[in-house]
């Protein structure tokens, strides 16, 4: 693919969401991403029946290497010398019993940019632990801060910590290349999914550390802003946000709720927010015969920041979504069909379809130099596979 990373060779062995999610980005932008496997593939191949796997391996090529195997080594060793960035998400540890940390690597490859994706960074007490995104969110605060008042926290739909740590991880890249550039000299970068969910809750611990107080859950709405939240309307829901005075003054014009303006109640947003749940039911029993597409057509015309709360199918059927051509349909070398979203950066062609398990064996060997006989041999030997999977 072109890009402004054409020419930049990613060996990736990550696995799951995180680092896939970042090599994936990193193809968009135009890099040549050598995915290697183990023998049983990347877990995540089955996930969400294939969908989750065929979207963030997309643009990639597969290795399948027994990693335990002796001949591995060669196959390996080589792939580094060759490569400009390695990732891995391994726990931590892991990459030394297997002698590919960065401490290895460097000498093998004394230029390359290696990053290490983990649950919870590779020191600290909670190093060893397992880390995925709901973890990250119950440990960051996140979790504690989402959901209704008065029931249980719940889990942040899609898996926002692990996709944003892979963003982070490409930006760390980006500027270990711009360095590079500069200095010739290579870097180790370290992420991990608690840091991450961390700088997200910024806001939170800042205000904390001022007021003592810890944020509650306020389901849909945002606890410093009233009216902002979803409502319920005739047919279905609506998100109206009223973010300031001059807001919430034409929120009332427009739902013909003038009187509110003169109730101290809801004076100011001080007022409104310690008021939340009368100014809800009123604004509720207001909207209640009328359809969403009524109150949304009142809104935009006051220029209210407003949305109607869309499914997935709404989302694939939007107007909007489908103008800016952000879906794509594609067929998956596995799994068939499959509507792919384009990324906002990086190429704007049709993806190619994420690899098989280790469909790309003899093409990558080929490419950095090894004989059809000695990849016979690897073959022979159960250090590559093609499984197909």
């Amino acid at each position: 693919m072109s890009g402004s990373l054409e020419g930049i060779n990613v060996l990736d062995l990550t696995h799951a969401l995180s680092g896939p999610f970042c090599s994936m980005l990193l193809a968009e932008l135009g890099a040549n991403i050598i995915k290697v496997e183990p023998p049983t593939g990347d877990h995540f191949r089955p996930a969400n029946n294939g969908a989750t796997f065929a979207v963030v391996n997309r643009n990639k090529r597969s290795i399948c290497i027994d990693l335990k195997k002796p001949d591995s080594a060669k196959v390996m060793t080589t792939l580094i010398s060759k490569s400009d960035i390695m990732l891995e998400n391994f726990t931590p540890g892991t990459a030394e019993r297997l002698g590919y940390n960065y401490e290895k690597v460097k000498q093998i490859k004394s230029d390359i940019i290696y990053a290490s994706i983990s649950g919870f960074g590779q020191s600290g007490p909670y190093r060893d632990l397992k880390g995925y995104d709901a973890v990250a969110q119950a440990m960051s605060g996140i979790m504690a801060s989402t959901g209704e008042p008065d029931r249980a926290p719940v889990r942040v739909g899609p898996s926002l910590i692990d996709m944003g740590t892979g963003m982070y991880v490409v930006i760390g890249i980006m500027d270990a290349l711009r360095k590079k550039d500069t200095t010739n000299d290579g870097s180790y970068l370290e992420f991990n999914l608690l840091d991450s969910a961390l700088s997200w809750m910024s806001q939170s611990i800042a205000n904390y550390s001022r007021t003592g107080i810890v944020p509650p859950r306020t389901g849909s709405a945002l606890a410093s802003f009233s009216p902002y939240q979803v409502f319920n309307a005739k047919d279905d829901q609506i998100f109206i946000g009223a973010s300031t005075q001059t807001f919430w003054k034409k929120v009332c014009d427009a739902l013909d709720l003038q009187e509110l303006l003169r109730d101290p109640r809801f004076v100011d947003m001080k007022s409104r927010v310690t008021n939340r749940t009368a100014l809800t039911e009123i604004i509720e029993t207001k909207i209640k015969t009328q359809t969403v597409n009524d109150i949304l057509e009142k809104l935009r015309s006051a220029e209210i920041p407003c949305a109607p709360v869309l499914s997935v199918e709404g989302v694939v059927n939007d107007p909007h979504v489908n103008h800016r051509n952000r879906l794509i349909n594609c067929k998956d070398s596995k799994i068939g069909h499959i509507l792919q979203t384009r990324m906002p950066i990086g190429n704007k062609t049709a993806p190619q379809s994420a690899p098989k398990l280790g469909e790309h064996n003899s093409e990558i060997l080929t490419e950095y130099g090894f004989s059809t006989e000695e990849i016979t041999q690897l073959e022979k030997t159960a250090t590559i596979l093609n499984c197909s999977i």
